[in-house]
């Protein structure tokens, strides 16, 4: 795909090459004019000549500054192009993780509703209960779960795409109350259908309910 900023780069350089392009035309028209006054006082023949060049250049610059008004209009349809297929991009991907978020957040929040920002692909703010909060403002355990879910969300996204990675969990949602915790570690149950979700915890038994398969690390036996 074209580069949008060279293609924007072209199209400037184009434009200020078609108002030289004006500037000249319209010099060579003024000399044309002085031309024609100066033959029809003298009617000397190297006045003749000289205008006959001047016509020809003035034709000739005419014709490049046709060429030169293709070309900005290439571009301008270039620059077009280029930002209608960003924002198709960016609707896509809005729309990918905002599929694929909704599943888990209503396992939290049956009634949330995410604003989900297209550069970035996360969550600027979350209407729950018909109110609408900014990200910033939630609490600190509101927003562990969230970034955690969204983790999830580009997880799936991935390996749909064919990019499977696993999601490692280190200490994760600590500020999560005991009621909440359990709806998370359905979430995270329901994820790992599809993915490796690696989650390292000291908290064994607040992370006990979350089943799986657990695994410890053994200390090493002298003589071994």
């Amino acid at each position: 795909m074209p580069d949008l900023a060279a293609a924007e780069a072209a199209m400037k350089r184009a434009t200020s090459v078609v108002s030289s392009a004006q500037t000249a035309i319209s010099r060579l028209r003024e000399e044309q004019v002085a031309l024609d006054t100066r033959i029809s006082v003298l009617s000397s023949a190297a006045i003749e000549e000289e205008l006959a060049l001047n016509t020809e250049q003035l034709q000739d610059a005419e014709t490049r500054r046709d060429q030169i008004l293709f070309e900005v209009a290439v571009y301008q349809r270039l620059d077009w192009a280029l930002k209608a297929a960003q924002d198709r991009s960016r609707e896509n991907y809005v729309a990918a993780v905002h599929q694929e978020l909704m599943p888990l957040l209503r396992m939290i929040w049956p009634d949330a509703e995410p604003v989900i920002d297209a550069d970035s692909g996360l969550i600027t703010s979350l209407t729950r209960r018909d109110v609408q909060e900014e990200f910033d403002v939630l609490s600190g355990g509101t927003q562990e779960q969230i970034s955690l879910l969204v983790r999830l969300a580009f997880a799936k996204i991935l390996a749909a795409d064919g990019r499977a990675a696993p999601v490692v969990l280190d200490d994760a949602i600590v500020y999560t109350d005991d009621d909440r915790i359990d709806q998370m570690f359905n979430a995270l149950t329901r994820q790992a259908e599809d993915l490796q979700i690696i989650v390292f915890s000291c908290r064994q038994r607040a992370f006990r309910a979350l089943g799986g398969e657990t695994l410890t690390i053994a200390p090493v036996k002298e003589g071994m």
